[in-house]
Protein backbone atom coordinates (compact mmCIF):
# COMPACT_ATOMS: atom_id res chain seq x y z
CA UNK A 1 0.00 0.00 0.00
CA UNK A 2 0.92 3.45 -0.90
CA UNK A 3 2.70 5.55 1.66
CA UNK A 4 1.85 9.82 1.56
CA UNK A 5 4.95 11.91 2.52
CA UNK A 6 5.07 14.20 5.33
CA UNK A 7 5.34 17.70 4.35
CA UNK A 8 7.74 18.50 7.40
CA UNK A 9 9.76 15.29 7.65
CA UNK A 10 9.61 14.53 3.74
CA UNK A 11 9.44 10.56 4.96
CA UNK A 12 6.79 8.24 3.24
CA UNK A 13 4.55 7.78 7.07
CA UNK A 14 0.92 8.21 6.56
CA UNK A 15 -0.89 5.56 5.01
CA UNK A 16 -4.33 6.53 2.93
CA UNK A 17 -6.72 6.12 5.94
CA UNK A 18 -4.63 7.98 8.49
CA UNK A 19 -4.02 10.39 5.78
CA UNK A 20 -8.11 10.23 5.08
CA UNK A 21 -8.68 11.05 8.90
CA UNK A 22 -6.25 14.12 8.84
CA UNK A 23 -8.74 16.13 7.95
CA UNK A 24 -8.84 19.60 6.21
CA UNK A 25 -7.27 22.67 6.61
CA UNK A 26 -9.88 23.26 9.18
CA UNK A 27 -8.86 20.81 11.24
CA UNK A 28 -5.84 20.57 13.99
CA UNK A 29 -4.18 17.56 11.64
CA UNK A 30 -3.14 14.23 12.66
CA UNK A 31 1.03 13.87 14.16
CA UNK A 32 3.31 12.42 11.56
CA UNK A 33 4.57 8.66 13.24
CA UNK A 34 7.93 10.12 12.45
CA UNK A 35 8.51 13.32 13.43
CA UNK A 36 5.47 14.04 15.16
CA UNK A 37 4.20 17.20 13.74
CA UNK A 38 0.94 17.75 12.71
CA UNK A 39 -0.26 17.49 9.39
CA UNK A 40 -3.61 17.97 7.29
CA UNK A 41 -5.19 17.64 3.84
CA UNK A 42 -4.40 20.67 1.38
CA UNK A 43 -6.20 23.12 -0.18
CA UNK A 44 -7.77 20.30 -2.62
CA UNK A 45 -9.79 18.88 0.04
CA UNK A 46 -11.44 22.06 1.03
CA UNK A 47 -12.35 22.79 -3.01
CA UNK A 48 -13.49 18.94 -3.41
CA UNK A 49 -15.52 19.05 -0.41
CA UNK A 50 -16.96 22.66 -1.37
CA UNK A 51 -17.76 21.80 -5.15
CA UNK A 52 -19.54 18.16 -4.09
CA UNK A 53 -21.58 19.72 -0.81
CA UNK A 54 -22.88 22.32 -3.53
CA UNK A 55 -24.22 19.44 -6.05
CA UNK A 56 -25.47 17.91 -2.97
CA UNK A 57 -27.23 20.36 -1.45
CA UNK A 58 -29.29 20.96 -5.45
CA UNK A 59 -30.06 17.45 -5.39
CA UNK A 60 -31.61 17.18 -1.75
CA UNK A 61 -33.19 20.75 -3.12
CA UNK A 62 -34.60 19.23 -6.04
CA UNK A 63 -35.68 15.88 -4.49
CA UNK A 64 -37.58 18.11 -2.09
CA UNK A 65 -39.64 19.92 -4.25
CA UNK A 66 -39.73 17.86 -7.04
CA UNK A 67 -40.72 14.45 -6.09
CA UNK A 68 -44.81 13.75 -4.72
CA UNK A 69 -43.38 10.51 -2.66
CA UNK A 70 -42.02 11.62 0.53
CA UNK A 71 -40.19 8.36 1.46
CA UNK A 72 -38.43 8.37 -1.76
CA UNK A 73 -37.11 11.64 -1.93
CA UNK A 74 -36.12 11.24 1.71
CA UNK A 75 -34.39 8.18 0.45
CA UNK A 76 -32.69 10.44 -2.06
CA UNK A 77 -31.88 12.78 0.67
CA UNK A 78 -30.18 10.65 2.73
CA UNK A 79 -28.31 8.73 -0.30
CA UNK A 80 -27.09 12.13 -1.34
CA UNK A 81 -25.38 13.08 2.19
CA UNK A 82 -23.73 9.98 2.21
CA UNK A 83 -22.24 10.06 -0.82
CA UNK A 84 -21.11 13.53 -0.41
CA UNK A 85 -19.53 11.88 2.83
CA UNK A 86 -18.39 9.62 1.16
CA UNK A 87 -16.73 11.32 -1.91
CA UNK A 88 -14.63 13.76 0.26
CA UNK A 89 -13.20 10.67 2.28
CA UNK A 90 -12.14 8.87 -0.53
CA UNK A 91 -10.33 12.47 -1.97
CA UNK A 92 -8.79 13.03 0.89
CA UNK A 93 -7.29 9.22 0.94
CA UNK A 94 -5.68 9.06 -2.13
CA UNK A 95 -5.27 12.33 -3.89
CA UNK A 96 -3.76 15.33 -3.09
CA UNK A 97 -1.20 17.02 -0.70
CA UNK A 98 -0.50 16.53 3.35
CA UNK A 99 0.35 20.15 4.22
CA UNK A 100 0.67 21.76 7.55
CA UNK A 101 -2.72 22.62 9.60
CA UNK A 102 -3.33 26.53 9.77
CA UNK A 103 -4.70 25.85 13.35
CA UNK A 104 -2.17 24.32 15.74
CA UNK A 105 -4.36 23.30 18.98
CA UNK A 106 -2.78 21.45 21.64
Amino acid sequence: MKKHVCPHCGEAAFSPLRKAMAGSLRSSGKPCPNCGRKCCNGMGSIYFSAVTSVIMLIVCIFAYITMEDKVVSTIIIVAAIAANFLLCFLFDMFFGKLTAPIRLME
